[in-house]
Parts: C-alpha cells; sequence; structure tokens
C-alpha cells in the first residue's frame, strides 16, 4: 500500500468500505484522524489511521463498514481534541 499523507486529508470526503459517506476529515493527530458529520447538531467520528485504506479522488476510503464506523468511533461531543485518546 502506498504511504499516505495524512497533512492533505483535511475536509476531504470519507467513505467506508461499503461506498457510505460518513464526513468530511475536520482534524488529526499522531494517531486519530477525526471526521465531521453535519453542520447543526454534527456527528464526529474518531477514527485510527490504520483503517484509512486508501486516498483516490479526493476521497478517503476506510477499510471498515458504516455500521462498525458508527458503533466503534462515534462520539456525541465536539471538544474531541481535548481529550483526543478516551
Amino acid at each position: 500500500m502506498k504511504k499516505i499523507d495524512f497533512t492533505q486529508l483535511i475536509t476531504k470526503e470519507v467513505l467506508t468500505n461499503d461506498k457510505k459517506h460518513i464526513g468530511h476529515v475536520d482534524g488529526l493527530d499522531s494517531v486519530y484522524f477525526i471526521v465531521k458529520d453535519g453542520l447543526f447538531n454534527p456527528r464526529y467520528y474518531k477514527i485510527p489511521r490504520e483503517k484509512v485504506d486508501s486516498y483516490q479522488d479526493g476521497k478517503v476510503l476506510l477499510n471498515i463498514s458504516e455500521q462498525d464506523t458508527k458503533k466503534q468511533f462515534k462520539r456525541r461531543y465536539p471538544g474531541y481534541f481535548k481529550d483526543v485518546k478516551d
């Protein structure tokens, strides 16, 4: 697999391996990237970098399904950068 430059992924659309849109990349740290979906009452996902399968055609493709992404990585609060390791 080609090495991904994660700094180029900010604001890119994120799709699961079943081609479902879950939002756009909103932030990064050394282990996770944050995906935000929606402007009013947004949903956040804190997804480990190893779940990124590839970056193609301006989209980030995950190696996990929409259902598993929502079950494992969904966060309810916008203060995710304060304690991104929880």
